[in-house]
């Protein structure tokens, strides 16, 4: 996961909940884990994890196939709860706040922690630019220049401006499988999210295109 340093101007919350205000020091933590479990159904798949994640660095979660990582990580920004019968215990916070209390709102979350899949997943019927800029048109965005800005900008941060700027009206899935991942990231990274979470997003892919999301 990477955490970016991006401007935000969202609260995580719909109302006040006590904490929801930054507090005035500097964080050195952006998350901070205390005690986490999750489960599926009856099955458990992450058993009272307690950890802190530093701000603005490149943070790998490392372990054998199955271990919980991939739900580690959607935890962090509500994703594994999109799977029926999920249930989780403890304490997740984010910049001091608890992800999981009272009238936190999961889509604003969600907007300040972007996340990339371990499978490109561009929308088929949109094209290269109207992919990276779907979440801004959702947020209600319309002005064009700053729409087209954000095009270039997220495009070049994802390494792929050079390959796709003279197309960008062509169909997201007409691109490889390398740079389709890498529309994903620009497309993630478009919105200006705090914390980008990355879910093996190379392991499908040859070197090249490896070397290039790493970069």
């Amino acid at each position: 996961m990477i955490q970016m340093e991006a401007p935000v101007q969202d609260e995580l919350v719909n109302s006040d909940i006590g904490d929801a205000s930054p507090e005035p020091e500097v964080r050195q933590t952006a998350f901070e884990l205390e005690n986490v479990s999750i489960w599926y159904g009856q099955r458990q798949a992450i058993r009272e994890v307690t950890m802190g994640i530093p701000q603005y660095n490149v943070t790998a979660i490392i372990g054998p196939s199955g271990c919980g990582k991939s739900t580690l990580l959607r935890s962090l920004n509500r994703m594994h709860e999109l799977v029926p019968n999920t249930r989780i215990e403890g304490r997740l916070r984010f910049e001091g706040n608890d992800l999981y209390g009272p009238g936190v709102d999961p889509t604003l979350i969600r907007r300040r922690i972007g996340m990339v899949f371990q499978k490109s997943n561009p929308f088929p019927t949109m094209s290269i630019q109207d992919n990276v800029i779907v979440g801004l048109r959702l947020n209600g965005v319309r002005n064009r220049n700053l729409l087209n800005e954000r095009t270039e900008k997220a495009l070049r941060m994802a390494a792929l401006w050079d390959e796709v700027k003279d197309d960008l009206r062509k169909p997201g899935i007409s691109l490889s499988g390398g740079q389709q991942q890498r529309l994903c990231i620009a497309r993630a990274i478009a919105v200006e999210p705090h914390v980008l979470l990355m879910d093996e997003p190379a392991s499908a892919l040859d070197p090249i295109a490896t070397m290039k999301i790493e970069d």
